[in-house]
């Protein structure tokens, strides 16, 4: 399980859409949604083991990029990644 942050715009990832990571697989978003602190959509997706540090999720048919980061966004109001 990791977590995954849109980098283009405020694209929202919600559950059950493709997560591709090039060259290693697919996976899926496991849950979704817009983050206020980080004014970007962010998610929980299951990836292949070997998953990258960018990914990239199918949104209503397009292709948005996608940093892989570690399942936590924020802590105590502020954003820890």
């Amino acid at each position: 399980l990791v977590g995954l942050v849109v980098e283009q715009g405020r694209a929202v990832p919600r559950e059950g859409y493709k997560v591709i990571v090039p060259g290693v697989g697919e996976g899926v978003v496991t849950s979704g949604t817009f983050s206020p602190t980080l004014q970007k959509g962010i998610a929980l997706a299951r990836v292949p083991r070997d998953t990258t540090d960018t990914a990239i999720i199918e949104i209503r048919n397009k292709q948005v990029e996608a940093r892989v980061t570690k399942p936590c966004f924020v802590r105590h109001g502020k954003p820890v990644i």
